[in-house]
Order: C-alpha cells, then sequence, then structure tokens
C-alpha cells in the first residue's frame, strides 16, 4: 500500500472531506490533497501527527514509502 494509498483509506474510513481531514490534522487541504494524489509524502514530525490521530480513532495505518520520508 503506498502512502497514498493509506491517506485515502484513512480519510474514507472517517468520512471525511480532504478539507476536513486537513483541519483535524492541522494541515492545509493542498496538503492532503498532494499528499493522495502522490505529489508529496508528509513530513517525519507530520507523520507522527498523522499516527497519532489513527491510534485516537483506532485506525489501521501503514505503508511501504514510511521509510523513504526524509
Amino acid at each position: 500500500m503506498t502512502f497514498a494509498d493509506a491517506i485515502l483509506k484513512l480519510r474514507s474510513e472517517r468520512r471525511l472531506s480532504q478539507t476536513q481531514l486537513a483541519k483535524e490534522l492541522g494541515v492545509s487541504y493542498t496538503s492532503v490533497n498532494r499528499w493522495e494524489n502522490g505529489r508529496s509524502l508528509p513530513t517525519k514530525m507530520m507523520l507522527l501527527v498523522i499516527c497519532r490521530y489513527c491510534e485516537e480513532h483506532h485506525l489501521e495505518f501503514s505503508c511501504e514509502e514510511v521509510g523513504r520520508l526524509s
């Protein structure tokens, strides 16, 4: 599963728009859109925020691309 697939699955499971997820994570809509379209990856710090969000909501979140984050 790519990061783009994982973030889309996360958003779908929560039934959130990109704008709503962005607000919950404290990022811009553009960031979420770029992640879902595979045009960018979050920073390591943002990945921690996403993982904490998933843990709070008991969501599975994993992907192969996480190791590529710099």
